[in-house]
């Protein structure tokens, strides 16, 4: 077995600190977090776990991912790796991350299609595998000729901020800190909670947990084949037609009945003729 020297130890140790430098820490929390809202289209900056500065910004007009040459804005956690612009003046306009010495006129912008990357550079590099591509895809949030459309989802995979806010950010957040873009809204979690209990009336939160149950469902109808008592049922009104005919029959049969009771006219005209037959013989 060889032994390893002095030298060759402190050349181990070198570089299993050079490996740990590069090794990608997922549970990376500095004091510093900056969170950007997708749904929002919005910036906002924690300090020490509490919110201190919020500023509109622009995503993609392309949508969400990582994906090389697809323009989009990648989601998760991001480390500022680098901040370029020092000493530049605001609107000053860059070109492959260099101060080209020209500063455009923010009031008028430039045209629509055009995208210039302006005044203040932060280059962002993905902390999870769905973002791994978005150093080499040049990921940043930069300052913008089109401050007008900082709001709405309109740049080509960057964050774009109106200058001065940009400028703002820049002296605020430190090389190393943390970045989330996120698909939701920027809501903390006591401001979720609050909001919940908002929407709730106060006398539903009153009540005890059984008054806020759901009423029990009505018990089923009678089955045929059991026997109930039931209260006597109302007498029914009689339609006019119905008590006309009933007292038409009524009338009918009283008129049969007379009928019976009296001779028939023809067996009484007979009765009479014989016994005028009788008298004339006897005569």
């Amino acid at each position: 077995m060889r032994c390893v020297g002095l030298g060759g130890k402190l050349c181990i140790c070198a570089l299993s600190v050079l490996l740990s430098s590069c090794v990608t820490s997922t549970n990376y929390k500095p004091a510093t977090l900056v969170r950007v809202s997708v749904h929002d289209q919005a910036l906002e900056v924690v300090q020490n776990g509490a919110p201190t500065h919020r500023f509109p910004v622009s995503t993609s007009r392309f949508g969400l991912g990582d994906q090389p040459n697809s323009f989009r804005t990648p989601l998760g956690r991001f480390v500022v790796q680098n901040k370029i612009g020092d000493g530049v003046p605001l609107g000053g306009k860059f070109y492959h991350r260099r101060y080209t010495g020209e500063r455009v006129d923010l009031k008028h912008g430039s045209a629509a299609g055009h995208d210039s990357l302006l005044t203040r550079i932060l280059w962002l590099r993905g902390l999870e595998e769905g973002n791994r591509n978005a150093y080499s895809r040049g990921i940043y949030i930069h300052g913008t000729n089109q401050e007008s459309l900082v709001g709405q989802p309109a740049s080509y995979g960057c964050i774009r901020m109106r200058n001065r806010d940009v400028l703002a950010l820049y002296e605020l957040v430190p090389v190393g800190s943390l970045v989330v873009i996120q698909p939701g809204p920027l809501s903390s979690e006591s401001r979720l909670v609050s909001t919940a209990v908002a929407a709730r009336p106060a006398a539903f939160l009153s009540q005890p947990a059984e008054a806020n149950l759901a009423p029990p469902a009505p018990k089923a109808l009678p089955v045929q084949g059991q026997t109930h008592t039931l209260p006597p049922a109302p007498s029914p009104r009689v339609h006019r037609s119905d008590s006309v005919s009933s007292r038409s029959k009524r009338g009918h049969a009283v008129s049969q009945q007379a009928r019976s009771r009296q001779p028939h006219r023809g067996h009484s005209a007979r009765s009479k003729h014989l016994a005028k037959a009788a008298l004339g013989k006897t005569s």
